[in-house]
């Protein structure tokens, strides 16, 4: 057991250090996020789908996430004409092409919906998060980014101590205990309480450099986005019947396992300040 938790440290610890290093540079991180893509595309075909089949799909349906990610990141760096980001749909139906010619595919439709589900549950999700590393002037910086896993962290951390502490009690209230039986709805509300004394502090230091009511609204989407990210990769896990999405990181899972809040919260959040001109 101790074994396991110091392993399970020092991959966290080894985790968020190569994670700070990547937002030091636009090109190390986009280098790192296309490597996360394609693990995470990796995870969840295996979960879903197995290895050895549907290779040529698989990689197109890869191509297109990376695709989407790097001509939004690219944009953003580069300042491009916008209309070359129609380009990356091109992989896209390709792969669709294949499914369609492919003899095999043909009446499972479950196969094509495995395939092509990952494009918007990592592609879109992560080309549209690439977006909080950039300010309205398309300047590289880290900060809003970093500042926002910061509260998901956090959220995670309060939800497992008060949840941990107080929720396993056989008269607490679980949240979904068909999906998640371990969640609890005092939680929840440790997520609440460390998520927003996260904000209170990260708004005093200066990392958020907006109005007091969108910091509140920013803490609360993180949470609410969080669990149902959570939730929903938990609820595929649990239908393929797997503990983790992958064995990358020991003690902690695959990188879908690491990122399953953050693929609910960024794509949100980028919407949102997007929406009130906030970057």
């Amino acid at each position: 057991m101790a074994s396991k938790l110091l392993t399970r440290t020092l991959v966290g610890v080894l985790f968020i250090a190569i994670f700070l290093a990547c937002l030091l540079h636009q090109y190390a991180f986009m280098a790192a996020m296309a490597f996360v893509i394609i693990v995470m595309h990796i995870e969840y075909y295996d979960m879903a789908i197995g290895r050895g089949s549907y290779c040529l799909e698989k990689v197109l349906a890869t191509a297109t996430s990376l695709a989407m990610f790097l001509a939004v990141f690219l944009w953003k760096l580069c300042d491009f004409d916008a209309k070359w980001l129609l380009l990356c749909a091109l992989p896209f139906f390709a792969c669709c092409a294949v499914l369609v010619l492919d003899r095999k595919e043909r009446g499972e439709v479950r196969k094509t919906e495995n395939i092509l589900f990952p494009v918007l549950y990592v592609g879109l999700s992560s080309a549209l998060g690439s977006l909080l590393l950039f300010d309205k002037a398309g300047v590289f910086g880290g900060r809003l980014f970093l500042a926002i896993f910061i509260l998901i962290w956090m959220s995670d951390v309060g939800a497992y101590v008060l949840g941990m502490g107080f929720g396993q009690k056989p008269d607490s209230r679980k949240l979904c205990p068909d999906i998640s039986p371990h969640k609890s709805w005092i939680g929840v509300f440790g997520g609440l309480l460390f998520v927003c004394i996260a904000a209170v502090v990260l708004k005093l230091v200066g990392w958020f450099g907006m109005g007091w009511g969108h910091v509140a609204v920013l803490a609360l989407l993180v949470l609410v986005c969080g669990i149902f990210g959570d939730l929903f990769e938990s609820l595929i896990k649990r239908h393929y019947g797997v503990k983790d999405s992958g064995r990358i990181m020991p003690g902690h899972g695959g990188l879908l396992d690491r990122f399953d809040s953050a693929l609910a919260v960024l794509p949100v959040v980028a919407v949102y300040l997007i929406l009130f001109e906030i970057i």
